[in-house]
């Protein structure tokens, strides 16, 4: 099982969505694409200095606090999508879909 806790913010529109959610909860299909992403993202190799942001940067910027937590591996990360490593980025993608679907049901 795995625990992902994100949050984005920020924007022009300055919208915040959350996505909480444990890999065993999820459809089979969607909880082995997230498992896939974060494997393939390196995101327990990533470092807090590697992605914090140096400045606020411009006002469309999207800030992530993103939590990945698998047996007793666990990772915290906070950053922007400026500094936001291409590793990343399918993850971030997945993640903002299920956010988004997490607020349409009202979760």
């Amino acid at each position: 099982m795995m625990r992902i806790d994100f949050e984005s913010s920020g924007g022009y529109a300055n919208i915040t969505t959350t996505f909480h959610g444990n890999t065993d909860e999820l459809p089979e299909e969607v909880a082995n694409k997230l498992i896939n992403l974060v494997e393939s993202s390196r995101v327990f190799d990533l470092q807090q200095s590697q992605v914090a942001p140096s400045s606020s940067g411009p006002p469309d910027v999207l800030y992530y606090k993103l939590t990945v937590q698998e047996g007793n591996k666990r990772t915290s990360l906070s950053f922007n999508n400026i500094r936001a490593p291409d590793s990343l980025r399918p993850l971030l993608n997945l993640l903002q879909e299920l956010a988004w679907e997490q607020a349409r049901k009202g979760k």
